[in-house]
Formats: structure tokens, C-alpha cells, sequence
């Protein structure tokens, strides 16, 4: 028997690489382990249509967690099995930043649409923040008094730090602030991250805790990794989620996941 029962993926810069792909060891590894009978998952900041494409590359045979933890969706069933969402008000407070701070670009993700304000600028990086953005003026307006799921910040990678400082002392305990990527800092509702998430699914599929591997590269990938049996953080990973991880993998470049699932999962089958 495999020595864990869940297995829960992050995407960007675990398994997917720079040119939004996934290398054929990692697909693999992938397979193998759930020929084995482990169950895979993926957890991604991403919405249900920008992660699909994912879930049909990995044909992944468990329920998924997107936007961060905020939706767990069952793609087989076409059903969200779990939501929670950000209050209106904060999210107009949070888009009306974009006017103070001009090069802070807002990403709003609603019931599974993405809305920008322009779209030339991020037209060049769709396939990060999910295809196909609406290009609306009015981000609130938009939202017609209802919550949004997230809203995303796009920021230049040396002014993450100020970015995560400023809007963590903004929302305060109204809800989570994470680095998701080097040029993204998310705002996601109380309870929206990967660790509840992935705890929740666990619990959900009858999964104990000690049977669960994690593996992540970011800060908003520290919950899970932290939560897991067993959480493992990729060498390319920051600081954070590295300091919570029982073990250290190789880069995405060296296929870091795949050598994971290799040594822990398959032992030593590759």
C-alpha cells in the first residue's frame, strides 16, 4: 500500500512551469500514484474554468480546490461541494486601491468570471490570472451588490513586499491576504486557504491527516504544506512555506514533484 492516501498538487511553479506546461515526468508520477489507488488533488489559486484544463492534463480523480481554498469543486459532477466568498463592501474598498495606487492592477473573480479594468495590460499574462478576462471600467458596479470570490493584485515583484504589507493592514482580520506568485498578491475570504481547504476535502473523503502529502512552492501554499501528514515545499519555494515543510524538494526545473511522488509515494519507482 502507498504510504499516503491524498495527494494535493499546487499548479504554478509546483507543477506547472514558466511556460504554463507540465513535464512529462511529473505527469507520470502523476498517473502512477493513482494507479497505486492514492488519490490526487490539485490546489490552485486559480477559478473552476482556468483550472480545468489542468484537471483533463492530470485527470486528477478527486474533488479540487481553486481560488485559493475558496471553492472546492467536483468537476466529474459538475458541482461546488464548497464556497465562501469576500463581503461587498471590502471588495469595492479593495478595487477603489487601483486609483491610489495606480501600479497595483485589480484582478475581481466572480462566480467563475475574471473582470479587469484594462485589458491590454493583462493580455499578456491571461494564462496566469485565468482566460479571457471581461474588461469592465467599474469593477463594483459590476459586482451588483452581490460578494465577489477574490480580488487580485498584480504588482512588480521587488513591491510585493510593500503590496502584502499595505493590504494586510488594511483588511486587518475582515480577511486573508497571500502572496500567491511573484507578481500576485491576493485578498481571499476568512477561511478561503489551501490548509482549511485541503483539511476540509480530507476529512470529506475519509482521509486521516497522516495520510495526506501537500506539495507547494509559495506563501499561499504554507497552510496546506503546514497542515498536511506530510508537506513538502519545492526548492524554488519562499522562505515561509520552506520553514513549515518536512522536506525540501528539487526546483520545478529538476521536476521537483515528480522526484517527490518518486521517492514517497512510489518508492523509488520513477
Amino acid at each position: 500500500m502507498p504510504p499516503f492516501d491524498l495527494l494535493a498538487l499546487d499548479l504554478d511553479g509546483t507543477t506547472v512551469n514558466h511556460e504554463v506546461d507540465v513535464s512529462p515526468r511529473v505527469l507520470r508520477a502523476v498517473q502512477m500514484a493513482m494507479d497505486r489507488g492514492v488519490l490526487v488533488t490539485i490546489a490552485t489559486g486559480r477559478n473552476v474554468p482556468s483550472t480545468r484544463p489542468f484537471v483533463e492534463r492530470f485527470a486528477v480523480n478527486a474533488p479540487v480546490i481553486c481560488q485559493q481554498g475558496g471553492v472546492i469543486y467536483d468537476y466529474r459532477n459538475e458541482t461546488a461541494l464548497r464556497r465562501i466568498t469576500l463581503p461587498h463592501a471590502l471588495t469595492c474598498e479593495l478595487i477603489a486601491l487601483e486609483q491610489q495606487h495606480p501600479e497595483w492592477r485589480v484582478v475581481m473573480y466572480q462566480d467563475d468570471r475574471i473582470f479587469v479594468t484594462d485589458g491590454e495590460f493583462f493580455r499578456h499574462i491571461y494564462s496566469l490570472v485565468g482566460f479571457d478576462p471581461a474588461v469592465v471600467y467599474d469593477l463594483c458596479a459590476v459586482l451588483d451588490g452581490r460578494d465577489a470570490d477574490k480580488v487580485l493584485f498584480t504588482v512588480e515583484p521587488d513591491d510585493a513586499p510593500r503590496a502584502l504589507a499595505h493590504l494586510r493592514a488594511l483588511v486587518g482580520d475582515r480577511a486573508t491576504v497571500v502572496q500567491s506568485h511573484a507578481r500576485f498578491v491576493e485578498v481571499n475570504p476568512l477561511g478561503a486557504d489551501k490548509g482549511s481547504a485541503l483539511r476540509w476535502l480530507a476529512c470529506r473523503l475519509g482521509v486521516p491527516r497522516e495520510r495526506v502529502m501537500a506539495i507547494g512552492d509559495q506563501g499561499n501554499d504554507a497552510t496546506m504544506v503546514a497542515w498536511a501528514g506530510f508537506g513538502v515545499a519545492m526548492g524554488n519555494g519562499n522562505d515561509a512555506t520552506k520553514a513549515v515543510a518536512d522536506w525540501i524538494a528539487p526546483s520545478i526545473e529538476e521536476d521537483g514533484a515528480a522526484v517527490t511522488i518518486e521517492r514517497f509515494v512510489l518508492g523509488g519507482e520513477g
